[in-house]
């Protein structure tokens, strides 16, 4: 038990920088960002531990609370960030593809195919439709377009 505390007493800044830079390394692996915070907790906590040196047991206080609030307040912002990200239609090409015009090519019984721009793809519509009238896109279902009369 002796050896487990002089262990803690011997914690300083640069443990809780190696902690950190061992945690930013595993996030950058996982990609995750669950370990984002608790990394960032341990390089704020070496700061702490610079400026003011406190026992291990202040430090560990100081990394709990930091890694709770930053958990806390930071999780909503990196999702507020990756939904404005993904509201760019950044690599979707379906999104991008919603109100975009076309051409029919062929239609019957509701199903037939569009072309837009120099691909033509499978579509469907509730609408009834001859070859050569123009559509827009309504939505997408994998690879088949939902089209409307434009």
């Amino acid at each position: 038990m002796d050896t487990i505390v002089s262990l803690l007493h011997s914690i300083g800044p640069q443990h809780w920088l190696v902690l950190g830079l061992i945690l930013l390394i595993a996030e950058m692996a996982s990609g995750t960002t669950y370990l984002l915070w608790p990394s960032v907790a341990a390089f704020l906590t070496a700061l702490v531990s610079w400026l003011t040196p406190a026992g291990w047991m202040a430090e560990f206080g100081v990394f709990a609370l930091l890694i709770i609030a930053l958990t806390y307040f930071g999780q909503p912002m990196v999702r507020r960030w990756r939904n404005e990200g993904a509201a760019t239609g950044l690599n979707e090409r379906a999104s991008a593809m919603v109100g975009a015009r076309g051409v029919v090519q062929s239609f019957a019984n509701g199903s037939g195919s569009v072309k837009l721009q120099d691909t033509v793809w499978r579509a469907t519509s509730d609408d009834a439709l001859e070859a050569g009238q123009a559509v827009e896109v309504a939505s997408v279902d994998g690879a088949t377009l939902k089209v409307k009369r434009a």
